[in-house]
């Protein structure tokens, strides 16, 4: 278990977009979990009873395959579990990427543009097509949970791979996420990322594609980790609380 501080930054970014709102081959079904202002609302607060925000994890997905059996994949997961007074934090990344006959030539006569520039708050997804046969999906599932789980995680924040016109890549910052696939007349792109200055965090999905036959699909599964708040547990927040306002006083 590797127990260290958790940026403050990321881990905020992480729960402002969530309210805003494994590994490839362990990913499970996805599924949609309708959430109202109400349930949300009860993630924070100090009384008997009350569900605590405890962790989180985020697991991205995304591959691309091209008409020559060229193909690029990468997948990420980060865990971030409140552990005493420090935090748990584990993360995972890998990518791959091979390269078919070679074949494949993007037709001269389609573009796809500028949804790579956009800046949204919150979650927003964009999809521009230009072509014939092509196949591809955003999704974003969020779930309540009770517990985490373990599973592999390889301790690399980054990884990165290409092979004949495709290339992987994903990187988990200070200050969020990123993923992308890079392929002749596509692009695949997943972005989480902190808020500052007030701004709110924002997850980004976008898929680009100017050709013919490709197949590809961004998936991300945003996982909160809830647990009620003991009577212990709230009176040891109020004492730190109050040990922090001393802090402040003049000496």
């Amino acid at each position: 278990m590797n127990r260290q501080p958790l940026p403050r930054a990321l881990f905020s970014a992480l729960v402002a977009a969530a309210a805003a709102a494994q590994p490839a081959a362990a990913l499970p079904p996805l599924k949609a979990e309708i959430v109202d202002d109400s349930t949300l609302a009860t993630l924070s607060g100090k009384f008997y009873g009350a569900n605590m925000l405890v962790g989180l994890r985020i697991d991205l997905v995304s591959t691309m395959t091209l008409p020559d059996q060229s193909s690029a994949s990468a997948s990420g997961a980060l865990s971030i579990r409140r552990v005493g007074n420090g935090f748990d934090v584990r993360v995972d990344t890998r990518a791959d990427a091979s390269a078919g006959s070679g074949g494949y030539v993007p037709p001269d006569n389609t573009s796809a543009s500028g949804g790579d520039s956009l800046r949204v708050n919150g979650i927003g997804q964009i999809s521009q097509v230009a072509g014939d046969g092509n196949r591809l999906s955003n999704l974003t599932s969020i779930s309540f949970v009770s517990d985490l789980g373990n599973g592999a995680f390889n301790g690399r924040s980054a990884a990165q791979a290409s092979a004949g016109p495709v290339t992987a890549q994903v990187t988990f910052l200070d200050g969020g996420a990123r993923m992308d696939i890079n392929a002749p007349g596509a692009l695949l792109s997943q972005r989480f990322n902190a808020g500052s200055n007030g701004a709110d965090g924002r997850i980004l999905q976008v898929a680009q594609i100017a050709g013919n036959d490709l197949v590809g699909a961004n998936r991300m599964h945003l996982q909160l980790m809830t647990e009620s708040m003991t009577q212990q547990m709230q009176q040891q927040l109020g004492i730190q609380q109050v040990l922090a306002g001393l802090r402040a006083l003049p000496r």
